[in-house]
């Protein structure tokens, strides 16, 4: 039996990539294979009081370099055994080990944080990198340099809450004030997110359709509420579980994704299989995640406004949109995602001395 340690960095905001992160694992434990064995490993800073984590020097991990990087991964992960990193930034195994890599918006944008000095040599001595879309596979071909023969696209998958979401019901939506006609915005605040642009759009959809809410969920962020502080119809939510959210976007005229950067999109997915038409942006992995099943529109107030008011009019498009979306998301399985990581897994055991391609 071969035994991976999923390793993973611990958070009080679950996001998209922790989204992954339970989905992959839990489809991953599902397939019941003999020949597997996993290991969940949560890391945290030696300062943080979460419990049931395993704490490492994360600040001394991030300026080290390759070598001292490695003896830390070795003295938190304790095995020889392959080692899954699910974040760029944790810090490597000393043996085999597997990456995933969702983008790299430290390198594109200066709000982003910062990656480990280690991370590019840490990328390029990994026996594989996952990446959720060929856009993002590109990205880790330019900014780190990988051996592209050693990078694999595994698209997500879609949650069971939103295949069988119950879409909210009247008296939920007035809990939170918000009226039976909304569109959905579910992400951070990062300037990757273009909330700028989507209140500039906002302000306009809001004078068109003046029956029609903007909800934004998400973590507080006091960018978000400076953003939309004059805007009308703004619904700032804050943050909801999973079934929360999917109940929401059942519900919803249309999901909107504004963002200039996206390695995968995962609302936009999760829109399109609640049924509900999504407007994205023509950048970063949107388009590729969506194909023709979405309202791709330019970036900008502009073109964010125009793809939401077609949508909020056109009873045409919707019908269409909900069917297409539905069809083009039953495509990303989270079963099969699995399946391609245990082909990955695999081979890296197979390729040789730890194995490493060096």
């Amino acid at each position: 039996m071969s035994t991976v340690t999923w390793s993973v960095v611990s958070t009080d905001s679950p996001m998209g990539q922790q989204r992954y992160e339970g989905e992959i694992q839990k489809a991953l434990a599902a397939a019941g294979s003999p020949e597997w064995s996993f290991r969940l490993l949560r890391l945290a800073p030696l300062r943080s009081k979460s419990s049931g984590v395993r704490r490492y020097p994360a600040r001394l991990a991030g300026r080290a370099s390759l070598p001292v990087a490695s003896a830390i991964g070795w003295a938190a992960y304790r095995t020889k055994g392959l080692v899954h990193r699910f974040d760029l930034r944790l810090p490597p195994s000393e043996g085999p080990e597997v990456v995933t890599v969702h983008d790299l918006p430290p390198l594109r944008f200066d709000d982003e944080g910062r990656i480990p000095t280690s991370a590019k040599a840490g990328a390029r001595r990994a026996s594989a990198i996952i990446t959720p879309s060929r856009f993002a596979a590109d990205e880790v071909l330019e900014l780190l340099g990988v051996d592209a023969n050693r990078i694999h696209v595994v698209p997500y998958g879609v949650s069971g809450d939103y295949q069988e979401a119950v879409p909210a019901t009247n008296a939920e939506l007035k809990d939170f004030g918000i009226r039976p006609r909304f569109v959905v915005h579910a992400a951070g605040a990062s300037k990757r997110k273009n909330l700028d642009a989507l209140a500039a759009a906002w302000a306009q959809v809001a004078a068109e359709c003046p029956d029609v809410d903007l909800v934004l969920a998400g973590p507080k962020d006091k960018r978000r509420e400076e953003a939309f502080l004059a805007i009308p119809a703004v619904r700032i939510i804050g943050s909801l579980p999973g079934p929360g959210i999917a109940s929401l976007m059942r519900r919803a005229a249309a999901v909107v994704v504004p963002s200039t950067y996206e390695g995968f999109g995962l609302p936009a997915l999760e829109g399109m299989m609640c049924g509900t038409p999504v407007v994205a942006a023509r950048c970063g992995a949107l388009p590729e995640v969506c194909g023709d099943s979405a309202v791709l529109v330019q970036p900008d107030g502009e073109g964010i406004a125009e793809g939401l008011l077609a949508v909020l009019r056109d009873e045409l498009l919707v019908h269409r949109l909900k069917v297409d979306g539905l069809a083009r998301a039953a495509h990303f399985s989270w079963e099969q995602a699995a399946k391609a990581h245990l082909r990955i897994y695999r081979e890296v055991l197979d390729s040789g001395v730890n194995g490493r391609v060096r």
